[in-house]
């Protein structure tokens, strides 16, 4: 009798308390941290190979791009000639469960 009011009891207040709790909502990375202009970190694949730059595959060049990051993640746009932003992410291969970097990063048509 006792454990029977005692999971009453319980389930009742689990049922009183989840409208209270607080619901997890993601923030868009850039509402983190300022982006700043790092054009200077990128190079075309076909200019000269250097330790400080990564290679960028973008219809626009390395001009107008920006980045930030937080906590070692960092996150790159850049701005077409209509000021509309792409997202910059690196490339990566597909090999099921396992998802390595290639080393390089490709321009998403796709705006935000």
């Amino acid at each position: 009798m006792k454990r029977s009011g005692f999971v009453a009891a319980s389930v009742l207040a689990i049922g009183l308390a989840s409208p209270l709790a607080p619901t997890a909502a993601a923030q868009d990375f850039g509402n983190l941290v300022e982006h700043g202009p790092c054009s200077d970190r990128f190079r075309l694949p076909w200019e000269q190979a250097s330790p400080t730059t990564d290679v960028v595959l973008s219809p626009f060049g390395t001009a107008e791009m920006f980045c930030a990051s937080w906590h070692g993640v960092t996150q790159v746009y850049q701005l077409d000639p209509w000021g509309k932003k792409h997202r910059i992410t690196m490339a990566s291969a597909n090999l099921g469960s396992i998802n390595p970097p290639l080393g390089f990063y490709v321009w998403d048509p796709a705006t935000f």
